[in-house]
């Protein structure tokens, strides 16, 4: 399902290449400002940038499964964040690919990652998958999974 919204909105990029530098700046913006939240470890500024009602944001993040900001904010950031010993030094999206089409936006990006866990400095790079919508208040995360 995935595959076949991402070759669509692929192709109608094509018809829409004009409107494309604003839109895609304007979720990469969106994007920045959510991991930029992250990164500070600050969980309500990072809500600010996703859909935060009911089950309307969902992340895959590694192996694990969370429906709803509620429950990924609850049960993984804020835990995460509060835990002794966790710190990020680094967490960095960057080299996005975005596809638009209408109100949904898919965007593909290289994560890079440097913490400290259990006192111990550890260093990751990962990749991540966004889905956008455009919102009244500009382009929120609907899902990510970053692995």
């Amino acid at each position: 399902m995935i595959k076949l919204i991402v070759l669509t909105l692929a192709g109608s990029l094509l018809a829409s290449a004009p409107a494309f530098s604003h839109e895609a700046h304007d979720i990469e913006a969106a994007l920045e400002a959510y991991s930029g939240a992250l990164a500070a470890e600050d969980v309500t500024e990072a809500e600010a940038w996703v859909l935060a009602d009911g089950e309307d944001f969902t992340i895959f993040e590694g192996s694990g499964t969370n429906i709803g900001w509620a429950d990924y904010r609850d049960h993984h950031l804020a835990p995460e964040f509060a835990a002794e010993g966790f710190d990020i030094d680094v967490y960095d999206w960057h080299g996005y690919d975005i596809a638009i089409d209408g109100d949904l936006a898919v965007a593909t990006f290289t994560i890079r990652m440097e913490y400290v866990s259990h006192g111990e400095a550890r260093e990751r790079d990962a990749h991540g998958t966004a889905i956008l919508t455009r919102t009244d208040n500009g382009w929120r995360l609907r899902h990510l999974h970053t692995s």
